[in-house]
């Protein structure tokens, strides 16, 4: 099997902020050294030590992706327990102490060490299909996370939870890390990287001319509907270039698009930034009547969202009240 089961959970509380090419594999087997000396590497390292060597060895910015990639390979696990469980992504300290984690983790470590190698990178929620449930009903909410890097001018996908291996059951029945290496998920992009990772912003793609979000449902992106022409680059630069608050809303409205059947990404979004800022600004009434602002957002895209819609409609009451 591939770990593909739901590993990203939005956590709602009322006073924080929660939380078509040819594809070859482009870790090549040239590029076995590289891997192993990435795998030399004691797994007891810390932050610094392992960013230290990975930049001694790593010329250029591919070479240190593949340097981190054979670190991952030897000694990175998936958390049978927290992954079928579900929890807060862990601080990247404690998940390079534990080495093991589920996607949230692996994402926030493998990119705290890509922004320290200098190396551009960015988090990528997306959806995965999950074993016994259909694909219509598993993209009702983003369920996977993966990152994004920049290497000699050009974005590639790096998943490296589903790099270094997959969870199974044992004799016992019970579900274990085995652990195997997958280069096709490290420094990848195109069509058979998109048929198991659909980005939910779609300029994530890193192709031209999208692919519909029916037909990664249907898992056939092959013969689906594709999308206008559009340069993505310039999409992902200018993105990159808005302030926090302006990226998330962004991404809200660009993955609900998408992806109509998605409203928890809308409702959530919008709910958390008017959270954040009633938590870090005066309350004056220009923040007030924005605030609430985004709870009608949030509301209008919860309607069908019981859990989500109640912690909503206490932060609207509040806020209005408050104007009053």
């Amino acid at each position: 099997m591939i770990p593909v089961r739901a590993s990203v959970k939005w956590l709602l509380t009322a006073v924080v902020v929660l939380s078509g090419m040819p594809l070859v594999a482009q870790v090549l087997p040239g590029e076995e050294g590289m891997l192993e000396r990435g795998g030399s590497l004691p797994g007891e390292v810390s932050v610094e030590v392992l960013v230290d060597s990975v930049a001694r060895w790593g010329r250029t910015e591919r070479e240190k992706v593949v340097v981190l990639a054979g670190w991952f390979r030897e000694y990175m696990a998936i958390d049978a327990g927290k992954f079928l469980t579900g929890g807060p992504d862990g601080d990247y300290r404690e998940v390079l102490k534990e080495r093991k984690g589920i996607c949230g983790d692996f994402t926030g470590l493998f990119g705290e060490l890509c922004n320290r190698l200098g190396i551009e990178n960015e988090r990528v929620e997306g959806y995965v299909a999950e074993d016994g449930r259909g694909r219509g009903e598993t993209c009702q909410r983003t369920n996977h996370v993966w990152n994004a890097v920049r290497v000699a001018g050009e974005w590639w996908h790096v998943d490296m939870m589903w790099a270094v291996g997959a969870l199974g059951r044992d004799a016992a029945g019970e579900w274990v890390f085995r652990r195997h290496w997958n280069p096709e998920y490290v420094l990848m992009r195109g069509e058979q990287f998109l048929t198991t990772h659909m980005p939910a912003d779609p300029a994530w793609q890193l192709t031209d001319r999208p692919y519909a979000m029916d037909a990664f449902i249907e898992g056939n992106l092959a013969d689906g509907e594709r999308g206008d022409y559009y340069n993505y680059t310039d999409s992902i630069a200018a993105f990159r270039r808005l302030p926090r608050d302006e990226r998330q809303m962004l991404f809200a409205r660009r993955a609900n698009r998408f992806n109509p059947r998605n409203k928890e990404v809308m409702a959530v979004t919008y709910y958390n930034e008017a959270v954040f800022l009633l938590n870090y600004n005066r309350k004056t009434r220009a923040v007030l009547t924005r605030a609430r602002e985004y709870f009608r957002i949030a509301e209008e895209y919860a309607r069908d969202l019981p859990g989500v819609k109640e912690s909503i409609d206490e932060g609207l009451r509040n806020v209005e009240a408050l104007i009053k």
